[in-house]
């Protein structure tokens, strides 16, 4: 509530004094009080990353398990975890259920690197000229 009294305070962004009729003023100008704003606003979205980034760093190590679940293994392998249920489908790494939990175990993974062959690399296909085709007169002849 504005009053007939002036008080003379410091502004809190900028520094400058003014007067404010109002003990709860904190700002000098509208300006001062939207930068001052946005600038507690990205406090807050900095400190809520700092937050998220440290409960990810406290997230257990994956490397010294015996089992792990398709999503740890895509992790440990830096693949997708698409990837890891094709590989299962395919075969290619030996998973078991357990009531709707997949489980694949270490020895497994180890195992694909054990028996690959030389990687050979992909020649791509030539494709072969068109030497058949029609002129436009011919294509509106036909049609």
């Amino acid at each position: 509530m504005s009053s007939n009294i002036e008080i003379k305070k410091k502004c809190k962004w900028c520094g400058q004094i003014f007067i404010a009729h109002k003990t709860t003023t904190n700002y000098c100008s509208h300006r001062c009080n939207n930068a001052a704003y946005k600038e507690r606003i990205r406090q807050e979205r900095i400190a809520s990353y700092q937050k998220e980034f440290s409960m990810n760093a406290e997230e257990p190590s994956i490397e010294n398990k015996e089992f792990y679940t398709p999503p740890e293994a895509a992790k440990l392998l830096g693949i997708s975890r698409a990837s890891i249920y094709r590989y299962m489908a395919d075969n290619v790494i030996k998973a078991v259920q357990f009531k709707g939990k997949t489980l694949v175990r270490r020895k497994d993974i180890e195992l694909l690197f054990e028996n690959t062959a030389k990687y050979k690399k992909r020649v791509p296909i030539e494709k072969a000229p068109i030497t058949d085709f029609y002129t436009t007169a011919e294509v509106k002849e036909k049609f």
